[in-house]
């Protein structure tokens, strides 16, 4: 079976934010090698490692989350990744979230982080599927639309 798309986006983002959400406030790197194993090819007329088709996902992603309003960067580093990456005040609040089938319990970017330190893929984009959703209706509540 193939992984869409979405699946992708989910998992990407659901490291990403783990990742940021455990070194707020700190800006941070986000670099292609640390979130995939497969985000560059060898180039032979170059001779060096590119992005490739996944590297050039995970950027897409990044540059969705940051256009969303999720989080800010820096500087793209064209072969490499993101430079002094941080999480913007929607994206904080977003994962500080506490999902809705609970009352109490470990907020969204709690369960991310631990879930980017087991390696549950499934998980992680649920989480992050989750915390796209409570963004989401941040904003909504805070334009004074309907939830």
């Amino acid at each position: 079976m193939t992984t869409s798309n979405i699946q992708k986006f989910d998992e990407i983002t659901g490291r990403v934010f783990g990742a940021l959400y455990e070194n707020f406030p700190v800006p941070d790197y986000l670099l292609i090698k640390d979130f995939l194993d497969d985000g560059f090819s060898y180039d032979e007329h170059a001779q060096g490692d590119f992005p490739n088709q996944n590297g050039e996902f995970f950027f897409a992603c990044v540059e969705w989350l940051s256009e969303a309003g999720y989080l800010r960067f820096k500087k793209k580093l064209d072969y490499a990744g993101f430079e002094e990456v941080v999480l913007t005040a929607k994206g904080l609040e977003a994962l500080k979230a506490v999902p809705s089938s609970l009352t109490k319990g470990p907020s969204l970017g709690d369960q991310l982080v631990d879930a980017t330190k087991s390696g549950t893929k499934n998980i992680l984009g649920s989480l992050a599927g989750e915390v796209l959703s409570v963004g989401s209706r941040l904003v909504s509540a805070h334009l004074g639309l309907p939830v």
